[in-house]
């Protein structure tokens, strides 16, 4: 009778000792797991803002070029147009729509990928990336057109 006691104190010690490792074994693992994910995401997050920077830097370079080549061979005639009451306000925001337009279809699906990604609204991004290179774009083509005094020294 002593001995069967015995046998099943040691029996319930013994599983009371599995369960408490098996309890450690798996809050370690589970520790191990949120470890590894939170590290993944992070380098996830990472590879994320790198693809963003990527497609900032390559829908500047298209919008540049798009407003351009828009600014050069339309916007300027149309802009003086409408100065002189030629042509309608909306002329300049076709050509505004024209542009968002060149510019989307020159963007890889890759690109739009990244954008589309980290940004709710990819068209309000064109848009405002049209609006702001447009000034700068500007600015350069009046400097074209300013004479440009040459500075002579003497040695």
């Amino acid at each position: 009778m002593m001995k069967e006691i015995l046998t099943s104190t040691l029996t319930a010690v013994v599983i009371t000792l599995a369960v408490i490792a098996g309890r450690k074994l798996i809050a370690g693992l589970n520790a191990f797991l949120t470890v590894q994910k939170a590290e993944a995401e992070e380098r996830g997050n990472k590879a994320k803002a790198g693809a963003y920077q990527f497609a900032i830097a390559v829908l500047d370079s298209i919008a540049q070029t798009t407003v351009s080549k828009i600014e050069t061979t339309q916007a300027a005639a149309v802009r003086k147009a409408v100065k002189a009451g030629e042509k309608e306000f909306t002329e300049l925001t076709k050509l505004s729509d024209e542009a968002y337009q060149e510019i989307i279809r020159q963007l890889s699906p890759d690109v739009m990928a990244a954008l589309e990604a980290c940004v709710d609204d990819t068209e309000q991004l064109v848009r405002n990336k049209i609006e702001e290179v447009l000034p700068k774009v500007k600015a350069g083509y009046r400097q074209l057109e300013q004479p440009q005094e040459l500075e002579i020294t003497a040695e």
